[in-house]
């Protein structure tokens, strides 16, 4: 699921933002919100990546089948590694995140001192719309660990040669379940992120105009 694919472009946008003092100063603390995302979109990476492999041996597990029990309980063991890393991956996501929102608490503070009305305006809409998304990801982060808690009890399950196929299929029913929640969470995201990009450029219009 690909979230803060925005940040090149912003990090670009703001590049070189010397020109004015209150102004500067609120660019200045968006560009530090940048840097943490940055951090965030680098751990994702790495995430996504786990996120394949975990998908091809699963992929395997399934067309193996339960009478190849030995294959599978290999296969599943391994895919408990890999739940256990993305769990950590996804936490070192988390913090840099955390620490983005809360550094929206100087900016909203560096927003109040404008005299500008119309920049004002323009960033404390800015401000507004990045607390939301904030939100949003926060509610995408406990959508994923509950995904993750789910996919354990998952290949436990495989490793468990009593399981019968009504467990398995009830189990791998509360995983999609899942995944849809988690899938309509970055929906979200994304769509928050692109009305920050919009915002972001209309402020930056504003006070290099």
């Amino acid at each position: 699921m690909q979230r803060f694919i925005w940040l090149m472009a912003f990090l670009l946008l703001l590049g070189g933002c010397d020109k004015l003092t209150a102004e500067q100063d609120v660019l200045s603390a968006l560009k530090k919100i940048a840097a943490y995302e940055q951090n965030a979109a680098e751990q994702q990476k790495k995430l996504n990546e786990l996120e394949q492999k975990q998908n091809k041996l699963y992929d395997q597990m399934m067309s193996y089948g339960m009478k190849q029990f030995a294959k599978v309980e290999q296969l599943s063991k391994e895919s408990l590694e890999l739940v256990e890393e993305r769990d950590k991956q996804v936490e070192k996501e988390h913090k840099a995140i955390q620490s983005a929102k809360r550094e929206i608490n100087a900016v909203k503070k560096k927003v109040s001192q404008l005299h500008d009305e119309n920049i004002k305006r323009q960033a404390v809409r800015l401000v507004d719309i990045e607390k939301k998304r904030y939100e949003t990801y926060d509610d995408l982060y406990l959508h994923y660990k509950e995904m993750l808690s789910l996919e354990k009890d998952l290949y436990l399950l495989l490793q468990n040669r009593h399981t019968t196929p009504k467990q398995l299929q009830r189990q791998i029913e509360r995983v999609n379940e899942q995944y849809k929640k988690l899938i309509a969470a970055n929906q979200r995201l994304n769509e928050d992120t692109e009305k920050y990009n919009k915002e972001m450029k209309r402020l930056s219009h504003i006070i290099w105009k």
